[in-house]
């Protein structure tokens, strides 16, 4: 195995209600207000783009700028508050047509986020990998080394954009070898919740199973996550069933490392010293409940060495800049890992070649893509967070909590969920809603429930609940929680503005 990429460069979403777009990225031509188009549509989309955007303080809606230019990049860009209601944005670039990278897009060109109240922006600045979330899978053997969305055009979608909601939907036919797998891949954006999240399926249903043994490293990318001043990567790590990180500045191959650190969560991450800024991915889930990473280091976990030098490029569990290194120490290459049988096999290995799991006819997984400060520890931060949710305990007095869901994005099969409650496609509480009231109780355990995302299905108000309170104290809306109603979806989405600890009861009638 070699680099992730080709070897020759290419060149080149009070309440409001939820919107199920049929229309192709916002309906594949630029909407403005008071275009004729069904429903609210023209209110999702604002093209009357202010310079700069509004300041911080208060957690403004989320806001979708359709069709906007990015130096010829046709993007469809997010505008969204985080936990502290400080403005972030991720332009995704359309995957229907050829891109100025040579790409056909389907990747986040541009990330920003405030740093001590300034924009801090991070573009794909690499000729051969232009930005963050490209789908990318490899074979371990056949008549073609890998694949990826590059060369292949794909279908976008608005799937629906609320007043603090919005998701965003890409798809692709994925040749491997002649098979045709077809990918589906949605981002989730919401008022309150730092990250964007980023959920995936590989569908290998329209052909036999074990006819191709590939792996997964979506999503795939390059970003310069440090406010575009690409300088050396300080540190970086991953978590599979241990915790690696290096031990030395900058990263070269040469660097020492420590693999000792048991690990619930898994993850990916780097960081660099000037300016201090860190990127990464978090798994919704544990490990043993979906496992991550591949290939044969497993044999170190639990060593240090100090001295170094790094394990060989290709034996890494995640890739990173490690095909780089040899040659530039600013690489800001990152992508997630699997072992090669994860898209097709019926059977293959789990990292440790312990236990036996299946890659067809689905692949599916959610991470969130990370961004901030490397001193806020954004990447373990968020790992505790994910491990804190496996032992919270949801229980309904009005209403029912949710016990199964679909398996993945774009899939209608459904899967039970390892909690009662929680759903790691979303990273959603879930559950169903009696004469559109629900009365739920979490019992949480020793750590917060850091900003809480709940769904209410068969909610079919076409308002926000007249009534939301916590343990018997009502909330203000756009306040203490953040809604959506999704009318054509019969649901309602709230993002809570607060932690929750010990055990809290949420009614929302």
């Amino acid at each position: 195995m070699t680099s992730g990429m080709k070897t020759s460069p290419p060149f080149a979403r009070g309440a409001v209600a939820l919107f199920a777009l049929a229309l192709s990225s916002c309906g594949g031509k630029e909407v403005r207000p008071g275009d004729e188009v069904p429903g609210d549509v023209a209110e999702a989309c604002t093209t009357d783009v202010p310079s700069t955007d509004p300041a911080s303080g208060a957690c403004a809606p989320v806001r979708l700028q359709c069709a906007k230019d990015l130096n010829d990049f046709k993007t469809d860009r997010y505008v969204w508050r985080d936990s502290d209601c400080r403005v972030r944005s991720v332009s995704l670039v359309r995957n229907d047509a050829a891109d100025p990278a040579g790409w056909n897009g389907g990747y986040i060109r541009r990330y920003t986020y405030e740093v001590a109240g300034a924009q801090r922006t991070c573009d794909g600045q690499s000729t051969q990998v232009p930005g963050w979330g490209m789908v990318t899978s490899h074979l371990k053997e056949g008549k073609t080394w890998g694949a990826w969305t590059q060369d292949v055009r794909g279908t976008g979608r608005v799937l629906f954009k609320g007043a603090h909601h919005a998701m965003h939907e890409l798809k692709w036919p994925l040749s491997l070898d002649g098979n045709v797998v077809q990918v589906t891949v949605q981002y989730l954006f919401a008022t309150g919740r730092d990250h964007p999240l980023y959920a995936i399926t590989h569908d290998a249903s329209g052909f036999p199973a074990d006819q191709i043994e590939a792996d997964v490293r979506s999503p795939y990318g390059d970003l310069a996550f440090d406010d575009n001043a690409n300088t050396d990567i300080a540190g970086l790590g991953w978590g599979d069933k241990h915790r690696f990180v290096t031990l030395n500045s900058p990263v070269t191959m040469n660097s020492g490392w420590d693999y000792r650190e048991p690990n619930v969560v898994p993850y990916t991450r780097m960081w660099t010293a000037a300016p201090d800024a860190e990127m990464g991915v978090v798994q919704t889930q544990t490990w043993q409940q979906k496992p991550a990473g591949g290939y044969w280091l497993y044999p170190q976990w639990g060593t240090r060495h100090e001295a170094g030098p790094m394990p060989v490029a290709y034996n890494w569990p995640y890739q990173l800049n490690q095909y780089e290194l040899p040659s530039v120490t600013n690489s800001h290459r990152l992508a997630w890992g699997s072992n090669f049988g994860a898209v097709g096999r019926t059977q293959y290995p789990r990292m440790g070649d312990d236990a036996m799991l299946s890659g067809h006819p689905y692949q599916s997984y959610s991470v969130f893509m990370v961004l901030g400060t490397h001193a806020s520890d954004p990447v373990l931060s968020l790992a505790s967070e994910v491990e804190t949710w496996q032992g919270v305990k949801l229980t309904a007095t009005e209403g029912t909590v949710r016990t199964r869901g679909p398996g993945g994005v774009g899939r209608t099969d459904t899967v039970a969920y390892d909690v009662a409650g929680y759903n790691p496609v979303y990273a959603t509480w879930e559950a169903d809603a009696a004469s559109n009231r629900v009365t739920l109780k979490f019992d949480i355990g020793g750590r917060p429930l850091v900003h809480p995302m709940v769904v209410v299905h068969g909610y079919t108000a076409t308002s926000a609940p007249k009534s939301v309170t916590l343990n018997g104290l009502a909330l203000t809306a756009d306040a203490d929680y953040f809604a959506s109603v999704d009318t054509a979806g019969k649901s309602l989405w709230l993002t809570l503005q607060r932690d929750l600890v010990d055990t809290a009861t949420l009614r929302v009638e």
